[in-house]
């Protein structure tokens, strides 16, 4: 598994490696979880991820927030009075993020946004080229800038005589897990691009969007790399920017 990644992170010129996101019963040893009852960006918390390869687990108990529980599937619904908090507020209860502009609106959103239910008791995200685990991912998740956003959108589209990508209202833990969950469901799943939630980007570079795609759409763009644009030398000129 990890020749693959290898494969298209090279490719790519990028400069870290993704993190890989399944469900499982058993965590390995030295994994982060946030503390019980405390609130925590998922975010936040996968920064360590990136950096140091840290694992990141959350489960019923420690899901850092009610929204990152709801988004992983170990909640039902995140918090109460939902649409409101994601439209205009409650005056003197509630203040509004105002990302929806009425409560009907984000109400409408919502019941659509959930995903099933988390099938195991963590969720465990690992950074790709640390992995130990014979099991295949469910989800990979790209943590990167303008040029190599640019290269995974054309490599996703290589051999798709449709749309390729989405780019989804969400909150940035959906974007990264509910809606490849989803995606993974169709016949022909895309990608998902995200990061665009301001209540989530503070704990990501300000020129990082996230990429996240089902493993077996992972698996067709790194089979592509050699006879795709990734080998030319209109590529090789942003791969050397992005290389620094």
């Amino acid at each position: 598994m990890k020749e693959r990644f290898d494969r298209l992170v090279d490719a790519l010129g990028m400069t870290e490696y993704p993190i890989v996101f399944r469900y499982t019963d058993d965590l390995p040893a030295g994994t982060l979880l946030p503390p019980e009852g405390q609130h925590v960006c998922l975010f936040a918390l996968l920064g360590r991820t990136r950096r140091e390869g840290t694992p990141v687990a959350f489960s019923r108990t420690h899901h850092g927030c009610r929204g990152g529980g709801y988004y992983l599937g170990f909640l039902e619904k995140p918090r109460e009075g939902i649409e409101y908090f994601l439209s205009c507020g409650i005056p003197g209860q509630m203040e509004g993020e105002r990302y929806l502009k009425t409560p009907e609106l984000a109400r409408a959103r919502f019941a659509r946004a959930g995903g099933p239910p988390a099938p195991r008791k963590f969720a465990l995200f690992t950074r790709a080229d640390l992995t130990r685990t014979g099991d295949p991912p469910e989800i990979v998740i790209f943590f990167v800038p303008p040029d190599g956003l640019a290269g995974l959108h054309m490599l996703a589209n290589f051999d798709r005589e449709d749309e390729a990508v989405i780019a989804p209202f969400s909150s940035g833990c959906g974007a990264i897990v509910t809606y490849p969950r989803k995606e993974e469901k169709q016949e022909r799943p895309h990608a998902v691009l995200g990061l665009f939630d301001p209540s989530a980007r503070p704990f990501a570079e300000r020129d990082i969007l996230t990429f996240a795609l089902p493993w077996r759409t992972f698996q067709r763009m790194a089979g592509n790399v050699e006879e795709s644009f990734l080998t030319t030398k209109t590529w090789n000129v942003l791969r050397k920017r992005s290389r620094g």
